[in-house]
């Protein structure tokens, strides 16, 4: 059986529950027993209420039941987590549907994330189009310079576009905000042509200095919200996400064989 890390929301949930059982003086088992009060409260909303006292800096964004009979769904922000019906125990982790080999959790997180992504508006983006500029779908790519999957990716991006996919890049300098590949991205954001500016950074040449007001920063931390871990990292419009690089022809079978998330 695959075991999966503790990530930082998980471990921010534990350090929660241990604080409120100490200063409380409750422990674990009996937050999990039904008051009278919350007797006639539904499934859902006891499950609130049990999180509310084990973890109160937790955000819950929605918690509802899963596909898996007798196991509750708990949203946060675009994270997934699995509840038991007591509230005693969180999982974390992928249900996957056998039947169809298909990750039904990772979709999930997937969709979510993709919400998130779509709150930033293409001009807010460095977006490859097509010829015409009318390219109907779409991959959103966290990207860096000096990555090299990054850069094996960028060879391909003429394919991408020739069949009918955006690329749209969200900036991520990996070797942090105050780093050179910053910089770097900054000045091909700040380029008369940030189409050309990002080839040329990409294939290895020296793209002008320029300063300007640019999103790099709101991309990190959405980068943060959506729990990316490398560059880079590919959002197809159907929802589905991958880690790393993969052949522009796969990526177009993929998206040729899908609805975008918000045509579902």
């Amino acid at each position: 059986m695959k075991t999966y890390p503790i990530n930082g929301l998980l471990m921010l949930v534990l350090a929660s529950a241990f604080a409120g059982a100490m200063a409380g003086g409750i422990a674990l088992a009996q937050s999990t027993e039904t008051n009278t009060e919350s007797a006639d409260l539904s499934p859902e909303d006891q499950l609130r209420e049990s999180m509310a006292r084990l973890a109160p800096d937790m955000e819950i964004t929605a918690i509802s039941e899963s596909v898996m009979p007798g196991v509750y769904e708990l949203v946060s922000g675009a994270q997934v987590f699995y509840l038991t019906p007591d509230g005693k125990y969180m999982l974390e982790g992928s249900i996957i549907d056998l039947e169809h080999r298909v990750d039904i959790s990772e979709q999930r997180r997937g969709g979510l994330q993709m919400s998130l992504i779509n709150q930033i508006p293409e001009d807010q983006m460095l977006v490859f189009n097509n010829e015409s500029g009318d390219a109907e779908r779409s991959i959103t790519v966290f990207t860096d310079t000096d990555c090299g999957y990054c850069q094996k990716l960028h060879q391909e991006i003429e394919t991408i576009t020739n069949a009918n996919i955006r690329v749209r890049y969200l900036l991520f300098p990996r070797a942090g905000f105050e780093s050179a590949s910053s910089e770097e991205l900054q000045s091909v954001w700040c380029a008369d042509d940030q189409q050309e500016a990002m080839t040329i950074a990409k294939t290895g040449g020296r793209v002008p200095s320029a300063t300007c007001e640019n999103p790099i920063e709101s991309h990190m931390n959405l980068a943060r919200q959506v729990g990316l871990r490398g560059t880079p990292l590919i959002y197809l419009d159907n929802g589905t996400k991958i880690p790393g690089y993969q052949p522009a022809a796969q990526l177009i079978e993929q998206i040729n064989n899908s609805q975008p998330v918000a045509a579902k």
